[in-house]
């Protein structure tokens, strides 16, 4: 009797400990991102950015997205900035790994705005864009690079935030060569078409 307790003891341990092990290893969410990176700060203004992407994963909240957006503060990144409607960008590009290099996948149109400051602290226009997931591009490594911008008056200033990456592929899809952790698409330099209209006196 005392030996049939231990040997139930024990299978009920290891199930336990193996049901623990495989919830700890499965990812929490189905998304990756950078926040908060600053990429430019001089000349009496910071520009912030966020970068995020996320593709469907069954059992999960999440959906083919990719995110942008874009912060002001003054110089030194310390007081969030108020300007016009029109005085701020974010962009977002997505980008899938094919084994040696990052090659763009899908971008999204600009979307400008304004920046201010709220309870909440920081805010600026932000993109949220649907890059359809691994049927747009295949299977693979996915990352989305935002593209942050603040004009100052004169022209625009700030850069790309990279998200980090992911894998996105149909259940039972091979796992694919894995691009090195620090790997990241070049920075970009396309700025808006639009010259934002002189700030009101």
């Amino acid at each position: 009797m005392t030996m049939s307790r231990l040997s139930l003891k024990a299978t009920l341990c290891m199930f336990v400990a193996l049901l623990m092990a495989a919830l700890w290893t499965q990812p929490a969410s189905a998304y990756t991102w950078a926040r908060g990176v600053t990429v430019y700060n001089a000349s009496g203004l910071c520009v912030r950015g966020d970068a995020g992407i996320d593709h469907k994963k069954p059992g999960l909240l999440s959906g083919n997205l990719a995110y942008a957006d874009t912060y002001a503060f003054t110089q030194g990144c310390g007081t969030g900035l108020n300007s016009p409607n029109g005085w701020a960008a974010a962009r977002v590009t997505v980008f899938r790994w094919n084994g040696s290099a990052w090659v763009t996948c899908r971008t999204s149109d600009w979307k400008l705005g304004a920046t201010g400051v709220n309870q909440w602290g920081a805010w600026g226009p932000e993109q949220v864009f649907d890059w359809g997931g691994w049927a747009s591009c295949g299977a693979g490594f996915y990352g989305a690079q935002a593209r942050a911008l603040v004009w100052d008056g004169s022209q625009w200033r700030g850069g790309d935030v990279w998200s980090g990456f992911e894998q996105a592929s149909p259940a039972g899809f091979a796992r694919l060569r894995e691009p090195a952790p620090n790997s990241a698409p070049a920075q970009r330099f396309d700025v808006p078409a639009y010259r934002p209209a002189a700030r009101a006196r």
